[in-house]
């Protein structure tokens, strides 16, 4: 198995430097800080959609914060940050202090909270067109990004990926970057044979522009998809039909829900007034990002949930009638009741 590199040390210095980044005073009311991870990244586009569509129907103005949840996880515990996307392997590792986030907060977890689950994510290792890489089983002695610092989740898929087919970090030869972007750059630039690619992201574009791009296609099989899931619970195969960027023919992909998560001592006003927004305008988050297309009340409560929701999200959905028993009671396991 892949030895993530942990981030006891780290943390504290990255999350110093990202709060100077947020540090102006303000009404937690009033501004929202919300992880969003690096520029380039899905997820950082998705974060200003949504934060956009926050800020034109409240009185909250959401700052998108370029940092990935090793920094902005331990920021919640400050108030320094207050909602952020992630995935929910990623979070479940911060919450129970594993993989990863081994040791994190004195080995307590940090303690976090759903707020919604949105649209799911696809995921697979990325080539050149031109590579002659044709399987997840190619890669075997190629360069392969698998090693992502402090960009956890990407390292995450990496070995997910590779044990889909088999493979461990020992199969491959192992580059080490610093987020998400730089693993696809690398392949750009040559210095990788294969990196994670997350459809739909801005520098998954660059690279099929300047090389072509194409997505391995993931085995899923329940054989492989358990090995999968030895590295993260919430994956799940998904099937995607030739057309985006990266997929010239259909394929299959590692996905899974992509969450909001929120501090647990965030206001219940403020909470309630986030989630309201996105509920009554989610249909204008495609116009800003196609991906969002498919983030929709429908899929905002749900029992993919690895981290408890925040108990004004309960009030809410219940009010909107959505907050259904097996919802309930994967709420209940998730919190340890």
């Amino acid at each position: 198995m892949f030895k993530f590199n942990t981030f006891k040390p780290v943390v504290a210095g990255l999350a110093l430097a990202a709060a100077a980044m947020v540090a102006a005073p303000r009404a937690e009311a009033e501004i929202v800080v919300m992880g969003g991870n690096p520029e380039g990244s899905l997820f950082y586009a998705q974060s200003q959609a949504i934060g956009a569509v926050i800020g034109k129907h409240t009185d909250i103005r959401v700052d998108v914060l370029p940092q990935s949840p090793t920094v902005y996880f331990p920021m919640f515990m400050t108030q320094e940050a207050d909602i952020g996307l992630s995935s929910p392997i990623e979070a479940d590792f911060a919450a129970r202090a594993i993989g990863p986030y081994e040791g994190a907060n004195g080995g307590e977890g940090y303690p976090l909270t759903t707020l919604m689950i949105g649209s799911p994510i696809r995921l697979s290792i990325v080539v050149r067109g031109n590579a002659g890489i044709e399987t997840l089983a190619d890669l075997k002695g190629k360069r392969v990004v698998a090693d992502y610092g402090a960009f956890a989740g990407s390292s995450i898929t990496a070995e997910a990926a590779l044990a889909n087919a088999g493979l461990t970090a020992d199969d491959v030869e192992v580059v080490s970057v610093s987020s998400y972007p730089e693993g696809v750059s690398a392949v750009i630039e040559g210095r990788a044979d294969a990196a994670v690619g997350s459809m739909g992201s801005g520098i998954l574009q660059q690279l099929n522009a300047a090389e072509g791009a194409k997505l391995l296609s993931i085995d899923p099989s329940d054989e492989a998809m358990a090995r999968s899931r030895e590295i993260g619970a919430a994956f799940v195969p998904l099937e995607v039909k030739a057309g985006p960027v990266g997929a010239d023919e259909d394929i299959f992909v590692l996905s899974y829900g992509t969450t909001l998560y929120a501090r647990p001592d965030l206001s219940d006003e403020t909470v309630t007034t986030v989630l309201k927004a996105v509920w009554d305008h989610y249909e204008e988050l495609k116009a800003i990002h196609p991906s969002l297309a498919t983030w929709t009340p429908d899929r905002f409560a749900s029992t993919q949930t690895m981290v408890p929701y925040h108990p004004a999200a309960v009030a809410f959905y219940k009010e909107q009638g959505v907050w259904t028993d097996e919802v309930d009671a994967r709420n209940a396991e998730v919190s340890g009741q």
